[in-house]
């Protein structure tokens, strides 16, 4: 079980990509990037915690010039690959802590 150490050190990373990350009561979905703001839905665990925040810094390396990703015809494909980045990401920070 994370101890906080992963967190720790996702919003390290999305801190010199200069993201702003909050906590929000979110209702539509559990994470949400818009610009360099990252909301996280704040009742979640911190499994899926840590998994969203990977996600959603994914979605700013991998998308950060597609506009509006969420209606946009790609959208499953964006999603897809932002699920495979924030795998990877999770899978590298668990073999550094």
């Amino acid at each position: 079980m994370d101890t906080g150490k992963i967190f720790e050190r996702l919003l390290r990373l999305a801190i010199s990509k200069d993201i702003i990350v909050k906590f929000a009561p979110l209702s539509i979905s559990d994470g949400r990037l818009k610009g360099n703001r990252l909301a996280i839905r704040q009742d979640l665990g911190i499994n899926d915690i840590n998994y969203n925040l990977a996600h959603e810094i994914a979605h700013a390396y991998l998308h950060y010039d597609k506009g509006d990703t969420i209606h946009s015809s790609q959208h499953n494909e964006y999603e897809e690959q932002a699920n495979r980045a924030a795998g990877m990401l999770l899978e590298l920070i668990k073999q550094l802590a």
